[in-house]
């Protein structure tokens, strides 16, 4: 072969080279615009998830404070929705109609607030767990006033109020629980028969009787006022970790068990415990029940609402919308509206079971994500 011809078959090998550069040049941009447009849409979907729940069954309202770290939650005779902020010190009114947020700082500073409650009267009821006082709250004077329990350093967890309007609470560490007596300011503290129980959650039920947890001895206890006598029950399961409570219309008295993943159910009179197992497995936080006899809870490691109908023995869980959110406690107001606080992204939520329950509903306009089985429980409305 001639000189001439083997630089022609080399140039012709280099241009071939050189147009499989381009190509791969080519290919290569088209696959990065490829992963662009991929992530853009991810973008897109992403951040736009609040504004889709905001739309839907589900709605999340921003507390003002940052990182307030929003815990108990509850609901006044006005549809007012009152909760604690934790970190701030303070504790907040949303007003729903306005989607406006009021904040009151608490008088002791550095407090830590850590259960609320409103009366018949409209007075608002909240712990001082690190101050050791029982807080009250007039929303039309916007004054208030602190209450000293007298065992000091006793750490009151949770309160509750009695068929009177007086304050029913625990003393996490110093074995007690105690009462505050609305009319003369006094407060009386009784002394759990077995020590080192760390009283928490605690309910009262229409017969005056005070339900509480009994968080290290792993018991059911309850106390009948008018003898000073306690009675405690061992929980079914060992070392449950359960911590809130609740009393239902019937006077069933309902508590988790963190540890098992389970809702529990106690019937005071034939003094007998049913299990219901959460079908996703997750831990159940705050607990409470809505008029129709339906008992609700939080899911804060899954970020979940579950709703439970003891009767059918049937969940449902609700997904909320954003990510981290951490649902902690849990209300329902008298238009069964669901609300929930949420310390992971410090905000405040409603669920709308009416319109979750509508018929025709749009999937992909609900933040709640059901599948085909739960959608058939779900949509089967209760009597």
């Amino acid at each position: 072969m001639s000189k001439m011809s083997k630089r022609s078959e080399v140039r012709s090998q280099i241009l071939d080279f050189g147009f499989w550069i381009l190509d791969l040049k080519s290919q290569i941009s088209n696959l990065k615009s490829q992963i662009f447009l991929l992530l853009f849409t991810a973008y897109c979907l992403l951040f736009t998830m609040p504004a889709i729940a905001a739309e839907s069954a589900i709605k999340l309202y921003p507390t003002p404070s940052e990182r307030s770290l929003p815990i108990a939650i509850s609901v006044d005779a006005k549809g007012q929705i009152w909760f604690v902020e934790l970190n701030v010190n303070k504790i907040a009114m949303f007003q729903p109609k306005t989607s406006a947020f009021v904040e009151y700082d608490i008088p002791t500073t550095r407090s830590i607030p850590t259960d609320i409650v409103v009366d018949a009267n409209g007075i608002v009821w909240f712990t001082e767990q690190d101050g050791n006082q029982i807080g009250r709250f007039d929303p039309r004077t916007k004054g208030f006033k602190e209450y000293e329990i007298p065992t000091h350093n006793s750490q009151p967890t949770r309160l509750t109020l009695d068929r009177g309007g007086n304050v029913w609470f625990t003393e996490f560490a110093e074995n007690k629980i105690g009462r505050l007596d609305v009319k003369k300011g006094d407060i009386a503290e009784y002394t759990i028969p077995t020590p080192l129980s760390q009283p928490i959650g605690i309910a009262a039920d229409a017969k005056g009787r005070i339900w509480f947890i009994e968080a290290q001895a792993n018991k059911l206890a309850v106390f009948y006022p008018a003898t000073k006598k306690f009675k405690e029950y061992p929980m079914p399961g060992s070392f449950s970790l359960s911590n809130e409570i609740a009393v239902d219309k019937t006077g069933g008295v309902w508590f988790s068990e963190r540890k098992d993943r389970r809702l529990v159910r106690f019937n005071p009179p034939t003094e007998e415990f049913k299990r219901f197992d959460i079908p996703s497995r997750g831990v159940p936080e705050g607990i409470t029940h809505d008029k129709k006899g339906n008992i609700w809870y939080c899911d804060k490691k899954g970020g979940k609402l579950g709703r439970l109908n003891p009767s059918q023995g049937a969940f449902v869980e609700f997904d909320i919308a954003l990510s981290n959110g951490q649902p902690f406690d849990i209300a329902v107001d008298s238009d069964s509206n669901v609300w929930f606080s949420e310390t992971g992204t410090n905000n405040i939520g409603r669920l709308d079971i009416d319109y979750a329950t509508a018929k025709g509903y749009d999937d992909p306009d609900l933040s709640v994500k059901l599948d085909a089985s739960q959608k058939k429980i779900f949509e089967k409305r209760n009597p």
